[in-house]
């Protein structure tokens, strides 16, 4: 551990509480008044004619989208929505969802933000266990609502339009139309403990479920992305690519920089083509990541352009240590502000000074207890205590409950209280388990090593997916990969299989020596599965609970599936599959 990674995390910590101790006594009484939409007013205040919005080179200022939230906010009174009320948002990014959004907050009300990519039951369930008394729909997102919702709920719900990529059908109320001479809004102030939005879980493992977003978590969420992740001024520009509807976008990246009155450019979808053209075009200091937006960008073929360009930081989560430096090299990015925390959970990290493949470091108040790293079940002591990991050993994540640091949940509180553990190092405490493992380093750095239930056993021994996914993409050729185990018949434990999206110059013979030379036995994947589209959620996160349960049968997939054979890769067929399961097959 160099000298100049120590002086950094005291540093940290310094900082940290400096910024934090005052506001916890102060700001942030739960009776105390303040959510971001004070934030907003600020701005309108000291900026009224600058730049809030540029959406499709549409230019809207701070007075102006202050306007419209305005309109807003009275017509959805005027619909008969109330203070603790909630209506639904299912729309693209956009100027329109985040002033809605603000609406919200002007009258009292709470919004649901729906992801857009969830469809059929699982879009019916998101609708309905927040009791939505109306949906604003983007109108692309009209016919897939439409055949998700049954007929009596479509006739209970009022249902709103905006224009996007598709134009409004008629029978339907644009609600920019229908609010453009609505003017006198009720404001109803909102406390720090009052619910503001619902943001859901991405659904990986069952359906969705509606995590609380009190104005308390909102506000402490935007002060962490403003003073550790971009401590944006008003001069400054935020590319917004990440789905409004998750936190990381919303939350950490465009709260957190609405504090600074920066201006925002939204983008309705990522596209890795066009990403850097923006970023250049309108002159952008800061964007907001997810680590698989990052790889998507480093897939994309170098040119001349690629350091041309005015970022100054971007910061976000999940920015994977085998492409962090070839990352920050090839496009000169100033400084990487990592973080790591959930929706819903208490204690998030941040790395301000950029170490590479770090999230933060470890404190007081959020441990890694040691556990069994498959199912993530504690490990206890002979007096039935939880223990501290020690110095390169990985663990459950675990963050202490408290007035100051509490745990909101979700609607669902069945599946609130599987998060929280009690009796961890003594009688009584209560603590929110992260559901993820994290590996504690010298000087007590912390660096994210998998999900609970994303790391497998295999010929005895714990197989990271992260780790195995770091070296399969070293691998020039492969361009994503997702590594998962599956159950084979004759076989204690999982075998490891990886979901490859690959380029046409994917090799078998020198992806297989790249396997042996790399990876120790027990890690190897014994099974391959390529495809041209790699699944993932609306935040980039592979999608891995099908995957796991279709294994490696040829007869439920279609993509090509191959086994590793003596040392090379050979395609599986039916009478293959049969051998394997009954063991006559070795590994």
């Amino acid at each position: 551990m160099s000298l100049k990674w120590a002086i950094n995390g005291v540093l940290d910590d310094i900082y940290f509480y400096a910024q934090g101790i005052p506001r916890l006594f102060i700001a942030w009484k739960p009776d105390n008044k303040l959510s971001i939409l004070d934030f907003f007013e600020t701005n309108v205040k000291k900026y009224p004619n600058e730049v809030a919005f540029i959406f499709n080179d549409k230019k809207i200022t701070w007075k102006e989208a202050d306007d419209k939230i305005s309109s807003y906010g009275a017509y959805l009174q005027q619909q008969g929505i109330k203070p603790g009320d909630c209506f639904a948002l299912l729309m693209d990014n956009c100027p329109d969802f985040l002033m809605l959004l603000l609406a919200a907050h002007r009258i009292g009300a709470i919004a649901a933000l729906i992801n857009t990519t969830v469809t059929g039951e699982g879009l019916k369930h998101v609708v309905t266990i927040v009791d939505a008394k109306a949906i604003i729909l983007g109108a692309s997102h009209l016919e897939k609502f439409n055949s998700s919702m049954p007929e009596s709920e479509l006739k209970s719900l009022n249902t709103y339009l905006v224009e996007d990529s598709f134009e409004i059908p008629s029978g339907y109320e644009d609600i920019n139309e229908a609010s453009k001479d609505s003017k006198d809004v009720e404001p109803h102030k909102l406390k720090i403990k009052d619910v503001a939005m619902y943001i859901y879980t991405s659904g990986t493992t069952g359906l969705p479920k509606a995590a609380l977003i009190t104005n308390g978590r909102a506000v402490k969420t935007s002060y962490a992305g403003q003073f550790f992740g971009f401590r944006a001024k008003q001069k400054d520009i935020l590319y917004l690519t990440l789905p409004l509807y998750h936190a990381t976008g919303l939350l950490w990246s465009w709260a957190g920089c609405l504090r600074g009155g920066a201006t925002t450019v939204i983008k309705e979808k990522f596209s890795a083509s066009e990403f850097w053209p923006d970023i250049r075009e309108h002159k952008v200091t800061m964007f907001g990541y997810v680590g698989e937006l990052c790889r998507y960008l480093m897939n994309v073929a170098p040119n001349d352009e690629d350091k041309n360009h005015s970022l100054r930081v971007i910061s976000g989560n999940g920015l994977r240590p085998d492409i962090w430096e070839k990352f920050q090299n090839r496009f000169n990015i100033p400084s990487i502000r990592e973080l790591y925390g959930a929706t819903e959970g208490v204690g998030a990290l941040v790395n301000t000074h950029g170490r590479p493949g770090m999230v933060g470091r470890y404190s007081s108040g959020s441990l890694v207890i040691k556990c069994d790293q498959e199912s993530g079940e504690p490990i206890r002591n002979k007096d039935g205590f939880c223990e501290s990991v020690g110095i390169d050993e990985t663990g459950l994540f675990v963050s202490k409950l408290s007035r100051l640091a509490t745990f909101e949940g979700y609607l669902d509180k069945q599946a609130s209280n599987k998060k929280i553990m009690s009796d961890v190092f003594k009688q009584g405490d209560l603590w929110f388990n992260s559901g993820d493992l994290l590996t504690r380093h010298e000087n007590n750095w912390l660096s994210f090593a998998d999900r609970v239930g994303d790391t497998y056993r295999w010929k005895s021994e714990n197989v990271s997916t992260m780790e195995v996914a770091a070296i399969v993409n070293k691998y020039q050729e492969v361009l994503d990969s997702n590594v998962y185990g599956v159950e084979v018949k004759s076989a204690e434990g999982k075998a490891g299989m990886a979901l490859l999206s690959v380029t046409d110059q994917f090799n078998f013979a020198d992806f297989s020596d790249h396997i042996e030379k790399n990876l120790n036995a027990f890690q190897k994947p014994y099974f391959l599965r390529i495809t041209e589209v790699m699944k993932t959620t609306g935040t980039f996160k592979h999608q891995k609970e099908d995957l796991k349960k279709q294994g490696f049968d040829p007869n439920l997939i279609e993509d090509k599936i191959y086994f590793y054979q003596k040392g090379n890769y050979v395609e599986i067929n039916s009478d293959l599959y049969g051998r394997i399961q009954s063991g006559e097959e070795r590994f």
